[in-house]
């Protein structure tokens, strides 16, 4: 009897798969290979971007904060899709354009270069002479091809990381802002403690910074401004915020609600959960005059961090230098250059898993592990650098970014200001001048 039943039980599924199966499969395959897909064809798309380095000079007697360079990349958030339509993004694998902004050190001195698409050129020249007009922006060969492919060998070594915040990305880093409180402190330029330490570097040591850069927000990125309004608030509260549900989760939650009412719906009317809807009964309020100083200045950093453009960050670092005169002391003032754009009560920035160090139990088992592990890491952090790549999987798949604001990164990438005196700082010794009005051409 049971045989039978079984029997019926999959010859009654048979003969649906046999008359559905054109349907099914081709759903199947496609969350089967949906990846393999999104890398080929994005991979195919982001080599077939046609870069351009430009080098930018300023005048020596630059007087604007990093306000202007704040504008700068504002204008550059003009490249955003706001949502690419499906065929963009499945059939031509187009991801969101990125642009690196780069600071680099050797012994010939400091230079200021932007990576970008070319079809993105005038964009980005605009948007530069717009807040410097005095400035000199020439297309140059590629500063990494002076030193050779794969690095660590015998002759360089190299120490690199990428860098990530330490808390959820709503909270902001000290900014120039907070630099410019006091009337004395408008004088102090932040970048001139890199820049320092770059103005001494000796012959064979390259000290290079870059800041990959991608415009995101709502539709296709993170819901910045909800997510900040729900962390304010749950700081007012006291409260902790709620993760968001995954979709996964959400399906999860509803089904089990739908079973929930089926079966209990032959007795009572179904109840559903209201979604995006507060019951005003039990609503709190809070009294904002008897909030800290401490929460009211964390609630007006994220209010200002989540009002301005944003984008998502990578930020990097590599030291190379010859073997014999490999000096760690650099590797410690480049991070206390970014040491000092830190707080205790919002956030800051620390090496991530990119970082060449590997000093665990298993390293002090394994010496000869440890060596490999090492080697494996500095060459991956130089190839990342060299190549410019957008984070672990180089947009190719989706992945979490530090999303810093145009205050932020305008902070940590800026022309230094008049008072900036590295020797080796590459300026212009005058301003462009232009022709006499009605000054014959022939």
């Amino acid at each position: 009897m049971e045989s039978e039943v079984i029997k019926s039980i999959l010859s009654s599924f048979t003969f649906s798969f046999y008359l559905t199966w054109w349907i099914i499969l081709p759903l199947v395959l496609f969350f089967v290979f949906k990846d393999v897909w999104f890398f080929y064809i994005r991979t195919l798309f982001i080599r077939k971007i046609k870069w351009v380095i430009l080098e930018i000079k300023v005048p020596r007697n630059i007087l604007k904060t990093p306000k202007a360079m704040e504008q700068v990349f504002a204008s550059l958030y003009a490249s955003y899709s706001f949502g690419m339509s499906i065929w963009d993004r499945i059939w031509d694998g187009k991801v969101e354009p990125y642009f690196s902004f780069e600071l680099v050190g050797n012994e010939k001195g400091i230079f200021f270069y932007v990576r970008i698409p070319d079809d993105k050129r005038n964009l980005v020249e605009a948007a530069i002479y717009s807040q410097f007009p005095d400035a000199e922006i020439e297309e140059t060969e590629d500063y990494v091809e002076t030193l050779p492919e794969v690095l660590p060998n015998k002759t360089y070594d190299i120490w690199g990381t990428d860098l990530i915040y330490v808390r959820d990305y709503l909270y902001p880093i000290k900014t120039y802002l907070k630099f410019e409180e006091d009337i004395d402190e408008r004088r102090i330029d932040p970048i001139s403690s890199i820049t320092e330490v770059m103005s001494k570097l000796k012959d064979g040591e390259h000290l290079w910074m870059q800041y990959l850069i991608s415009p995101t927000g709502s539709p296709s990125g993170k819901e910045i401004v909800k997510e900040g309004k729900e962390l304010v608030e749950s700081l007012i509260k006291g409260k902790k915020p709620k993760k968001p549900a995954g979709k996964m989760s959400q399906w999860i939650d509803g089904t089990l609600e739908f079973l929930k009412n089926l079966i209990s719906g032959f007795w009572k009317y179904p109840e559903w959960s209201k979604k995006g809807e507060e019951k005003e009964n039990g609503k709190e309020f809070v009294d904002l005059a008897k909030m800290t100083k401490g929460v009211r200045d964390i609630v007006e950093g994220i209010e200002s961090k989540v009002s301005k453009l944003s984008f998502d960050t990578v930020i990097r670092f590599v030291y190379i230098d010859r073997r014999d005169s490999f000096s760690p002391m650099n590797v410690s003032a480049t991070f206390g250059f970014f040491q000092q754009f830190s707080t205790q009560d919002m956030n800051s920035l620390k090496p991530g898993s990119t970082k060449t160090l590997y000093n665990n139990i298993w390293a002090r088992l394994f010496p000869f592990w440890k060596k490999f592990l090492m080697n494996y890491k500095k060459r991956r952090v130089y190839d990342w650098y060299r190549t410019r790549r957008f984070g672990k999987y180089n947009k190719i798949r989706k992945e979490d970014f530090s999303i810093l604001c145009t205050e932020e990164l305008a902070t940590l990438y800026h022309f230094p200001i008049e008072m900036v005196e590295a020797p080796s700082l590459r300026r212009l010794s005058s301003k462009k001048g232009e022709p006499p009005v009605g000054l014959p051409l022939k």
